[in-house]
């Protein structure tokens, strides 16, 4: 995608003025998939500004001064959308208001899942394609990361977006962009061949966030136990996960490492269903470039390791 526009992007970007002419700029991410592809694409030139670290969720984060500091200085401020981050929402339009922002499930072309509710599933509705900015925030699946077309897309936007902020870096920001969208490719082709012997085998996740992973390698998840993490489900749906676990032969039911697993114990207890740890945020590793591959290299082993086992 990048190749083709090259010569014309640089072309209309050299006459761009960057925020602070001569100047790095800076760069704050919110989630650390995203920050490790904005930090893809930066290279060397500099380090993204990381705002929820470590083992943080982003559906009940807090925010720090030093996280204030970073909104008001930054030049680029990269998030998913408030549905995801919901910190974020108002700072960004007070404390950031001099940046620009990108609303990466705004972007044109991104592909989008409908949410799907808690529970067993029984059919999906169709994907959308963002073309707009109309429409319900929360409908749509906001963990878009997890599809490597996605994370393609999401570099394309994140180099264009410095290459204007910053025209006498352009060249080197999309250069990044293609060599790391190459090696995204890789990536996704590998643990699609990884993958395949266990795409048949039914799980349970936590709560709804790994459609895009599915998707993409053609797993097959049956339920949820949860529709937002923050909001333990009803004995109810426990229970009707519970009697369903041997009917539908679910191999595996997996908990997340950001909140508590005990629902998940008691949905499997005395079953023989095995559980595993599922992080779609990297909680344990380091941030950088290589984090968005770690996380995806660690979802594709935890799916084999549980469903592999007979």
């Amino acid at each position: 995608m990048l190749r083709l526009l090259f010569c014309t992007v640089l072309a209309v970007l050299t006459s761009a003025v960057p925020a602070h002419a001569g100047s790095i700029p800076v760069v704050v991410a919110s989630i650390k998939p995203i920050h490790s592809l904005v930090a893809g694409v930066m290279g060397a030139v500099g380090e993204p500004r990381l705002l929820v670290a470590g083992t943080a969720s982003p559906h009940i984060y807090q925010m720090r001064p030093s996280d204030a500091e970073a909104l008001r200085r930054a030049d680029l401020i990269v998030w998913i959308g408030e549905s995801l981050e919901i910190f974020l929402d108002r700072p960004i339009s007070v404390i950031g208001a001099g940046a620009k922002v990108i609303t990466l499930h705004e972007a044109a072309g991104m592909h989008l899942l409908p949410n799907r509710k808690a529970g067993l599933w029984a059919g999906a509705e169709t994907e959308v394609h963002r073309d707009d900015h109309g429409h319900d925030h929360d409908t749509y699946d906001m963990h878009i990361w997890l599809d490597p077309g996605n994370a393609d897309r999401i570099v394309d936007v994140i180099a264009r977006a410095l290459a204007r902020i910053d025209p006498n870096r352009a060249e080197i920001y999309l250069n990044n962009a293609m060599a790391m969208q190459e090696r995204m490719k890789t990536e996704t082709e590998i643990l699609r061949q990884y993958l395949t012997p266990v795409r048949d085998r039914a799980f349970i996740v936590f709560h709804d966030g790994y459609r895009y992973f599915e998707q993409a390698f053609g797993l097959n998840g049956v339920g949820a136990v949860a529709v937002n993490p923050a909001r333990p489900p009803g004995a109810k749906r426990l229970t009707e996960l519970r009697r369903n676990l041997i009917r539908l032969d679910v191999r595996c039911v997996f908990t997340e490492p950001q909140f508590e697993p005990d629902l998940v114990h008691t949905v499997i207890e005395g079953t023989g269903v095995r559980s595993a740890s599922l992080d779609p945020l990297g909680a344990d590793l380091d941030p950088g470039v290589d984090a968005w591959f770690q996380i995806m290299r660690g979802l594709g082993n935890a799916f084999v390791d549980c469903l592999g086992t007979q």
